[in-house]
C-alpha cells in the first residue's frame, strides 16, 4: 500500500450570504448532499461523518474511498476540516469567504485528498498523475454541486428557513 497525495485549489462566487454559504461548508449534513460519488455517509457527531466513496478503478486497480472528516467553523469567514482515525484516505482543506453583497458570496477553496492505494511504491510514479487528475476532478465535481445547491436555494429548503 502506499499513500498518495494531491492538492487541488479552486476560487468561485456564489449567490447567498456569506453566513448561509460558511454554514453549508461546515455542516456535514448539507455537504454530503454534494458529494456526487458518495456511496454511504455515516454521522459520529455533529461535526465529524464517515464518507465512502463509490469504488474507481483505473490501470488495473480498484479503489474505494473510506474517511472520517471533522469540520470546524474557526471563524465567521473560514472553515477548516481534517480526517480522524483510520481509512483508505485522508483530507485536510481550508474554504475562505469573501461578502462580496449581502446575497453574494466568493469562497478561496483548497484541499488536499491522499490515498492509500493498493500498489508498490515503485508504481507511485505512474499513479501520482492520474490520483492528481483524479483530485481534481472529484473537487471540481462537488465543488459544482455546492455552486449548483447555494444558487438554487435548496440549503433553505433543507433546513427549513
Amino acid at each position: 500500500m502506499t499513500w498518495i497525495e494531491a492538492t487541488h485549489q479552486r476560487n468561485f462566487e456564489v449567490n447567498a450570504p456569506l453566513e448561509e454559504v460558511a454554514q453549508v461548508l461546515s455542516d456535514p449534513s448539507q455537504i454530503r448532499r454534494c458529494m456526487p460519488d458518495l456511496e454511504t455517509g455515516e454521522k459520529v457527531d455533529d461535526q465529524t461523518w464517515r464518507w465512502i466513496l463509490e469504488e474507481v478503478g483505473a490501470k488495473g486497480i480498484t479503489f474505494q474511498g473510506d474517511y472520517t472528516v471533522r469540520y470546524h467553523r474557526d471563524d465567521e469567514d473560514v472553515v477548516t476540516w481534517k480526517s480522524e482515525g483510520e481509512g483508505t484516505m485522508r483530507t485536510e482543506g481550508r474554504a475562505e469567504f469573501s461578502a462580496l453583497s449581502d446575497d453574494r458570496t466568493q469562497v478561496e477553496y483548497e484541499e488536499t485528498l491522499a490515498s492509500d492505494l493498493p500498489i508498490p511504491k515503485l508504481a507511485r510514479r505512474v499513479f501520482k498523475p492520474i490520483v492528481a487528475r483524479q483530485v481534481k476532478a472529484g473537487v471540481d465535481d462537488y465543488l459544482d454541486e455546492v455552486i449548483a445547491y447555494l444558487n438554487a436555494g435548496k440549503h433553505r429548503e433543507d433546513d427549513g428557513s
